[in-house]
């Protein structure tokens, strides 16, 4: 291409809805840039946005209304579980082709592409009546959107032993049902020998009530807003937390973990992985048990093998190159004019 491909991200961030959107976009955005592109974000100044996230990886983004138009570009896409397919053929008068990340297959799509990075047994036929016949399916955690940093821990990684000695907890960028405090609050009481690794998102309204809450606590660190995740996770034993991206960030790294799914659509992730044998699965936040996480993990304490077995399993699943697989794909298109 004589210019740089032009690429318009259409994705929200909120308390409600999380930042998974948002830092998958974000992957992907970083690929394409180191392959020329210009990247440009279009999303509501809602509470708990991520501009300032956006901001910092050095992209541009929009606020966005009802009557914003999209610019003219060479790739649209489109990470949103509120659009569909009117409003997707409405922007193909500016964009030349349409990528639509997507994981619920429930309604229509006009897109050139679909990505759906999560496991699922049906495989192509899931979309077949929700996407044109001559759509390109990307489908498994093959194509997985992660920061490059995440291969690159996952080039030097050791094979893990399988013992537990420090944990991360995690549950995304809001929270809104504060599974990280009833977690930390669980694994203290039971394991005060463990060092807890809490990560708290920038949407997270009560970070700084648990960072005072656990400021006398020696072993408990509370960060916010991390932007080495990668590196925590390849120096954790253990994970505990949401069931959503972070999943295929934790396969990169082999890192074994217990879920408690904290949106609906983490559900049936968390639940493929745990009959996998790639992890264990405690269910939605609302039927969450104290008792269940301290049982589960006094159990792993004492299985180092199957500690190792679900680190194997996870890590067979992704290799944490899926954005530059997909940027790859996204110029070829592009170039064929």
């Amino acid at each position: 291409m004589s210019e740089p491909m032009r690429v318009v991200v259409r994705a929200d961030a909120s308390r409600e809805i999380g930042h998974g959107h948002i830092m998958r976009c974000l992957s992907l955005a970083a690929a394409l840039r180191k392959r020329g592109a210009e990247v440009q974000f279009f999303s509501r100044a809602v509470e708990g946005h991520a501009f300032s996230t956006v901001g910092q990886a050095g992209f541009h983004c929009q606020p966005f209304s009802d009557n914003t138009p999209i610019p003219p570009c060479d790739w649209l896409v489109v990470d949103h579980y509120g659009l569909d397919a009117k409003w997707e053929s409405a922007q193909r008068a500016n964009a030349r082709r349409i990528l639509v990340i997507d994981d619920l297959a429930n309604r229509q799509h006009d897109c050139d592409v679909l990505l759906d990075q999560n496991l699922n047994p049906e495989g192509p036929s899931r979309y077949l009546l929700w996407v044109p016949d001559d759509c390109q399916q990307l489908l498994g955690p093959h194509y997985a959107l992660l920061q490059q940093n995440f291969a690159i821990e996952r080039s030097g990684l050791l094979p893990r032993n399988g013992h537990i000695r420090k944990v991360l907890v995690c549950f995304g960028g809001s929270d809104m049902p504060d599974a990280t405090g009833r977690v930390v609050d669980a694994l203290s009481e039971a394991f005060p020998h463990l060092l807890l690794d809490v990560v708290a998102g920038a949407a997270n309204t009560r970070a700084a009530q648990l960072q005072e809450r656990c400021a006398w606590h020696p072993l408990i660190t509370v960060s916010v807003a991390v932007n080495d995740m990668a590196q925590r996770m390849a120096h954790a034993d253990l994970f505990i937390g949401a069931g959503g991206s972070m999943t295929w960030e934790r396969a990169a790294l082999g890192l074994p973990g217990i879920t408690v799914s904290i949106a609906s659509n983490q559900v049936m992730l968390c639940t493929a992985l745990a009959a996998r044998g790639a992890g264990i699965d405690l269910g939605p936040v609302e039927e969450f048990s104290i008792a269940s996480l301290q049982f589960q993990v006094a159990r792993l304490i004492d299985d180092a093998p199957r500690m190792r077995d679900m680190a194997e399993k996870l890590a067979a699943l992704c290799d944490g190159r899926g954005a530059r697989r997909v940027s790859k794909l996204m110029l070829e298109l592009a170039q064929q004019g």
